[in-house]
């Protein structure tokens, strides 16, 4: 009787080996590797001694990092498979490759298994590449406290001491006080970084340990918000109107207003987005690639305040160089008077024109993104079919529109109310008082029933 191939390849190799079938891009790898990842990879015996060919994944071994010269096409498992697919050497090797990847990612440093995590969610097709860019804002801010443990070795209080430190950016080290990060965050983004960390813990099943003593900071919840009132509104966008250093955020803010579209979703816009026209009807494309979901993209009609705000924003874009279909309505600024528009603008682009536009309008308080609301809550407001909304917005959030289904309902009971039958006030005739006077009743007492 043949012995478990599974235990014979466990006898061989004593130390747990990086198999996995994924592929790195050896120069993408080596660029964003920040601390030295070495591994030397062997190739795993099979129980009739020849070598499968099976993908490697990078682990920490030396002082440098040697890869898989495998690649996908090239693997062949035919010639290694049982017919009954029982003690089968090909799929317990995929079943080792697969499961076994999880206890070295446990035993990796955090800061080690950052740069693992991230290569490994970039092989993902479904992730656009600002989720990347936040899961990398966030493993930075992760590896100022947990660079130096073991993943296996978080614990909860690891946890909570971090929820405490972050939001307080204060560590208290041999009693004196550090500041790891530039700012303190709030309880959103804490839940966001500690979610990473969930994350690379599920990844490799440590996480049920750790799950049930983290409690998340509390969020703020969804409430209706005060958007501006029918003056207020006329005055924001009749004095940003006269004020030429704040063009491009009245132009912005009057897109923003008029379709809801606003930040990614503007910079995303690119010249073949648009569809101006004379006399039909003009639109704009919110494209896949500018939108947090897929499903958010969409094609939203401008009335004229917005034609004539995308108008003034395409001339602008003509002027700093956008001339190609691919080019972005609004160009990244790389200079003073110096822009690129092959790239968006940055998260940044409208920051000194909103201030001018806040200052010179009175409302200090105000920000591009609250006009999107603004635009949200007058369109359920005029009982706009919320599916209407939805396609015009892209997304709206549940509770927002439980909120105003739930003040359409109010104004439509209001409504038949109005139109109810009233009860009908009874005649108090001669008859009647002769017959209650008869029986012993006074006229104020038969007038009080008949109300």
């Amino acid at each position: 009787m043949i012995d478990d191939p599974r235990r014979i390849r466990r006898a061989q190799h004593h130390e747990p080996k990086w198999n996995g079938a994924i592929m790195f891009e050896p120069q993408k790898f080596q660029n964003e590797t920040s601390h030295d990842l070495a591994s030397l990879i062997e190739l795993p015996s099979s129980a009739l001694g020849e070598p499968l060919p099976i993908l490697e994944m990078p682990r920490r071994l030396g002082a440098r990092v040697e890869r898989t010269p495998f690649a996908a096409s090239e693997l062949e498992f035919a010639d290694q498979h049982t017919i009954d697919h029982v003690n089968c050497p090909a799929c317990i090797a995929q079943d080792e490759a697969l499961q076994g990847v999880d206890v070295d990612f446990a035993t990796m440093l955090f800061r080690d298994a950052a740069v693992y995590w991230m290569n490994l969610r970039r092989q993902s097709t479904s992730l656009k590449p600002r989720a990347h860019d936040a899961t990398q804002g966030n493993l930075d801010a992760l590896l100022k406290f947990f660079g130096a443990l073991r993943l296996c070795d978080i614990t909860p209080g690891h946890i909570r001491g971090y929820q405490i430190a972050r939001l307080a950016n204060v560590v208290r080290v041999r009693g004196q006080e550090m500041h790891p990060w530039k700012r303190k965050a709030g309880n959103m983004l804490v839940n966001h970084e500690i979610s990473v960390v969930g994350q690379m813990l599920t990844h490799c099943r440590l996480w049920q340990n750790v799950r049930p003593f983290y409690f998340p900071l509390s969020v703020k919840q969804w409430s209706p918000r005060t958007v501006l009132t029918e003056d207020e509104e006329e005055r924001l966008f009749d004095v940003a109107s006269r004020h030429p250093e704040a063009s491009l955020a009245y132009w912005v803010a009057c897109i923003t207003n008029n379709t809801s579209a606003a930040g990614l979703e503007l910079r995303g816009l690119r010249l073949k987005n648009l569809f101006l026209s004379a006399e039909g009807i003009s639109e704009i494309y919110v494209p896949e690639d500018s939108v947090k979901n897929g499903h958010r993209a969409r094609k939203v009609p401008l009335n004229a305040q917005a034609k004539y705000a995308v108008e003034e924003c395409f001339k602008r874009a003509l002027k700093l160089g956008a001339c190609e279909p691919e080019h972005y309505l609004f160009p990244f600024r790389e200079l003073r008077n110096k822009f690129d528009p092959t790239r968006p603008a940055s998260r940044s682009w409208l920051r000194k024109s909103w201030d001018k536009l806040r200052k010179a309008t009175g409302f200090v308080d105000l920000k591009p993104h609250d006009l999107r609301h603004h635009c949200i809550t007058r369109l359920l407001e005029n009982d706009v079919n919320p599916e209407t909304v939805i396609a015009i917005a892209g997304h709206v959030g549940r509770k927002m529109m439980e909120y105003y289904a739930h003040q359409r309902t109010r104004v439509k009971y209001a409504a038949v109310l109005a139109i109810e039958p009233k009860p009908r006030k009874r005649t108090i005739t001669a008859a009647v008082l002769n017959a209650r006077a008869v029986s012993g009743s006074t006229e104020a007492a038969v007038r009080a029933v008949y109300r």
